[in-house]
């Protein structure tokens, strides 16, 4: 693993907190672009790490577009020099009105989101005449991960004609985020990525007779580097930046490094064996099971139970630790363990140097936002 410690002043360090070394995620853009060939490219989503200082560096490294999953980050986009700004969630109306008012607020940009049915796409319509501003879309497609998107089928052949025709939208092109490859094959998994984009074909052909000129997007993290090889597609990894332990299991023959980790301190030593961390449910991801991190110096150690403030872990090493020692550990989920916080703990060279704050981290963008006028 990267080098991270000893951190030589970690007595600086606030417990539970969120450490991300900038070194590191430059190196992990460098790796980005290297894999690609090409930053123009990239549409990396902004998901995992939500903060103006981490899109300035992929800025200042030729990357322009990016993905976002709340009106929070769109609008942390906004303040930065990023080009074309996709909310890749279908929006709700009341998610629409926030895009529409920054898209009206920011001519300078482009804005795109999502669309996978009629319903949505009408909504999309009746916004776009209400407010006089065309939407642009690209249509969410379902291949395999079955959580949002239509089937590449005639359906989205369909909903395609209807926005291609609309005097009220701009087609951009098709959007496909496939999650589900997971398999920790390499082959297998660069197989599943192939037959992910195979079924795209037949509906792209459609499309094509009708018109050529548009994008897509394909892909998140773990199939990044099997659709790179793709050179017609753009890309679109988040984790990347960070990394996690988890894709670290999963892809240990990526050049991507971990660039983020929790620090956390002994508060009690309960019994034999016993050591006890204030980082709880409300200091990491804790979607999965024990555990959700990787314990750095604490191999022989099982993370035995977890609550609102405390972990409890139990180690043949115990010993070794005294109440007020801090422990690192690489967390199995970093892009919603990132929310958890209000600003990360910079660390260069080993020394805490500076503060970040995580400006995307909430739905709402600011508290100004909730017109009360409109309750009554």
């Amino acid at each position: 693993m990267e080098k991270w410690t000893p951190i030589y002043n970690e007595d600086k360090i606030t417990t539970p907190g969120l450490l991300i070394n900038p070194d590191f995620v430059n190196d992990n853009i460098k790796s980005m672009i290297k894999i690609c060939g090409d930053p123009e490219r990239l549409w990396p989503h902004i998901k995992t790490y939500k903060m103006k200082k981490i899109i300035d560096l992929q800025i200042n490294n030729g990357i322009s577009r990016f993905k976002c999953a709340t009106v929070s980050e769109a609008k942390l986009l906004c303040n930065t020099k990023a080009d074309h700004i996709l909310l890749a969630i279908q929006p709700t109306r009341k998610k629409l009105d926030f895009l529409l008012n920054l898209q009206k607020e920011f001519p300078e940009k482009k804005f795109s989101t999502l669309v996978d049915n009629k319903i949505t796409l009408e909504l999309f319509i009746k916004a776009s005449i209400s407010k006089n501003q065309k939407i642009s879309v690209w249509i969410d497609l379902n291949t395999g991960m079955n959580r949002t998107g239509v089937m590449p089928n005639e359906h989205a052949f369909n909903l395609f004609k209807q926005i291609f025709y609309s005097t009220h939208l701009n087609f951009l092109g098709l959007h496909v985020y496939d999650g589900h490859v997971r398999d920790p094959n390499e082959k297998k998994r660069e197989k599943m990525s192939y037959e992910s984009d195979k079924k795209l074909n037949g509906l792209i052909e459609k499309i094509n007779s009708v018109n050529s000129n548009y994008n897509v997007i394909v892909g998140g993290s773990p199939t990044f580097q099997s659709h790179s090889k793709n050179p017609n597609i753009f890309l679109s990894p988040g984790t990347t930046l960070l990394w996690d332990a988890r894709y670290s299991e999963l892809c240990p023959k990526s050049p991507f490094k971990i660039a983020a980790l929790l620090a956390t301190r002994v508060i009690s030593k309960p019994g034999p064996n016993l050591l006890c961390l204030d980082i709880g449910h409300k200091a990491i991801a804790c979607e999965m099971k024990l555990p959700r991190m990787v314990l750095l110096g604490l191999k022989n150690s099982e993370q035995i139970s977890q609550s609102e403030e405390h972990l409890v872990v139990e180690s043949i090493d115990s010993e070794k630790y005294e109440v007020g020692d801090v422990i690192y550990g690489a967390p199995f989920h970093i892009c919603p363990t990132v929310a958890k916080y209000n600003y990360a703990q910079i660390v260069k060279n080993q020394r805490l140097v500076d503060y970040w704050k995580i400006e995307g981290k909430d739905y709402m963008y600011s508290f100004e936002d909730f017109d009360r006028k409109l309750l009554y």
